[in-house]
């Protein structure tokens, strides 16, 4: 696999893909991984590290939504019935600008193709000392004021021990089709208020009323990670399969998933021709050395 841009300091280390502006892996300077790492053959993004979710987060049900009196449309841009993920992790980025610590990607959708938004996204990735952070941006170039929303998709590694800590207010269910059930209180057996084991069944839930704060230890590495996110991420989603267990996923998203068909569009964030949306997410590593 080729064509990354590489990123190095003295702690961490990660590799960054143009294609789908993903995140290839991340490692400590010692090797051990905390985000889960792409193998050797051919690209796949769903097979990354992370990938940005921009200009809309997860599924939209019936790949339509109505505001100000029309209707706008979405295509299937997977396997999938519905559109998913919008449009930044399928598509090319262009390096703007790059460093040994640092890249800054972006992409511009010129004109309506998967969804009916004409946008530029720019996301930036940075290393300092323990810490990675993620950027991404995204501003409504077209004519139109738009519903937008933006995410990240990390993949963390998941060992026999690994315990997460991310405090929410309440959840949603999964029905068919990968989509948000109803709104209840989070069961005893996913409430991370502490830290604790991801159940052994499968999770794929949007957790909300979250302050944008997470820990997740590796007691068998000795490696812990700690979240933080803008205070526009109030939610993640939580996405454990329970068939394969080497890894789970935790995406900040500035909206519920499928927002649009449960709620309206009011529930994302309705950017005028010009307006932009950013928000930035950090992960923290500390290795064997400063564990605690």
């Amino acid at each position: 696999m080729q064509g990354f841009v590489e990123l190095e300091n003295d702690r961490l280390s990660l590799r960054v893909s143009p294609r789908g502006g993903a995140v290839v892996d991340g490692r400590t300077r010692d090797g051990q991984r905390f985000l889960r790492r792409h193998d050797d053959g051919a690209f796949d993004v769903l097979r990354s590290a992370c990938f940005p979710l921009v200009p809309i987060g997860n599924r939209v049900e019936g790949n339509g939504f109505e505001l100000g009196g029309k209707s706008y449309r979405f295509k299937p841009n997977t396997t999938e019935p519905n559109y998913i993920h919008g449009d930044g992790w399928l598509a090319e980025w262009k390096v703007e600008d790059a460093s040994a610590t640092h890249v800054r990607l972006a992409f511009e959708q010129p004109h309506p193709v998967n969804s009916p938004h004409v946008y530029r996204a720019v996301q930036t990735i940075s290393l300092d000392g323990g810490t990675v952070t993620i950027a991404l941006s995204v501003t409504n170039q077209g004519r139109e004021t738009l519903p937008f929303g933006i995410g990240f998709h990390p993949y963390f590694p998941r060992t026999e021990g690994t315990q997460l800590m991310a405090p929410a207010a309440a959840w949603w269910t999964e029905r068919e089709g990968y989509l948000p059930g109803v709104r209840t209180p989070i069961p005893d057996s996913a409430d991370f208020a502490t830290p604790h084991r991801l159940p052994r069944r499968r999770l794929n839930n949007c957790f909300e009323g979250w302050n944008g704060q997470a820990r997740i230890i590796w007691p068998e590495m000795k490696l812990a990670a700690d979240i933080g996110s803008d205070a526009l991420f109030s939610r993640y989603m939580l996405y454990a399969p329970e068939e394969d267990r080497s890894f789970f996923c935790l995406e900040p998203m500035s909206h519920t998933p499928n927002a649009l068909a449960i709620l309206g569009p009011g529930a994302l964030h309705l950017l005028a021709p010009g307006e932009t949306l950013s928000g930035a997410f950090s992960i923290t590593v500390s290795d064997r050395e400063d564990f605690q």
